[in-house]
C-alpha cells in the first residue's frame, strides 16, 4: 500500500492572465513561490520515499521548492505520463478568446469531456485519462512491497482530475467536476497493490 501525496505547480503568469498553457510553459509568480515553499514547509516531516514529476518547468520548479525545505535528498524522477493535456492550437490563447471562437468544443472541455474533441491537433480527455491510469499502474508496481512511506508527486490541473477520478472509481463524464483544483494544495491518493491492484481517493 503506498499513499501519492498528489500536488498542482504553483501559480504561474499565465494562470493570473487565464491564458490556457497546456504543454506550453509560463513562470511561477511570487505567490506560485511562495505556495511551493509554504507546501514544503508543512510536508517537511513526511518521510517521502521519492518525488516525481513533469517535466514542464513550472512543475518542476514548483517540485524543488517543496523538497529544498527540509527533504531535499530524496530522489526527483522526471515522469512524461504527469504532463499536462497537449491543448493543441489552444496553447497561449486567453481563455475567454477560446470560449467566444469555439463555443461548442470550449463547452465540452470545460463540461463534458467524454465529448470532448481537440480542435486542431491536441489530446483527448480519454488520452489524459489512459496515461494517468498508466502513472498509477506504474506507481503501483515501483512501490509495492517497499517501505510503505508515501510519494510526492507534481502535476497538473487536467493530469490531477484524472487520477483523483480513476481513484474515486468514477467515469470519464465526471472528471471535469473536480474543480477546480487548487494550486500546491495536496490530494491524497491510496494505491493498494498486488491483484486485484485499487485505488482511493483519500481527501475528496
Amino acid at each position: 500500500m503506498t499513499d501519492i501525496y498528489l500536488t498542482r505547480h504553483g501559480e504561474t503568469v499565465w494562470n493570473t492572465k487565464i491564458m490556457m498553457q497546456g504543454r506550453c510553459n509560463s513562470p511561477l509568480t511570487e505567490n506560485g513561490i511562495a505556495g511551493a515553499v509554504r507546501l514544503g514547509g508543512e510536508l517537511k516531516d513526511i518521510p517521502f520515499t521519492g518525488c516525481l514529476v513533469s517535466p514542464l518547468p513550472r512543475a518542476m520548479h514548483t517540485a524543488h521548492l517543496i523538497t529544498s525545505q527540509n527533504f531535499s535528498k530524496i530522489p526527483i524522477d522526471i515522469d512524461p505520463l504527469l504532463l499536462e493535456m497537449d491543448l493543441g492550437s489552444w496553447e497561449g490563447m486567453c481563455m475567454k478568446d477560446a470560449k467566444e471562437k469555439y463555443p461548442e468544443a470550449f463547452d465540452a472541455f470545460r463540461f463534458h469531456p467524454d465529448k470532448f474533441r481537440p480542435v486542431e491537433s491536441g489530446e483527448t480527455f480519454f488520452d489524459v485519462r489512459e496515461r494517468a491510469l498508466r502513472f498509477l499502474d506504474n506507481i503501483s508496481k515501483r512501490y509495492d512491497g517497499g517501505n510503505g512511506n508515501p510519494v510526492l508527486v507534481v502535476s497538473h490541473m487536467i493530469l490531477v482530475q484524472a487520477m483523483i477520478n480513476i481513484a474515486k472509481g468514477e467515469t470519464i463524464e465526471t472528471m471535469r467536476d473536480i474543480y477546480p483544483i487548487e494550486q500546491t494544495k495536496i490530494y491524497r491518493i491510496r494505491l493498494s497493490g498486488g491483484p486485484g491492484r485499487s485505488y482511493e481517493s483519500l481527501d475528496i
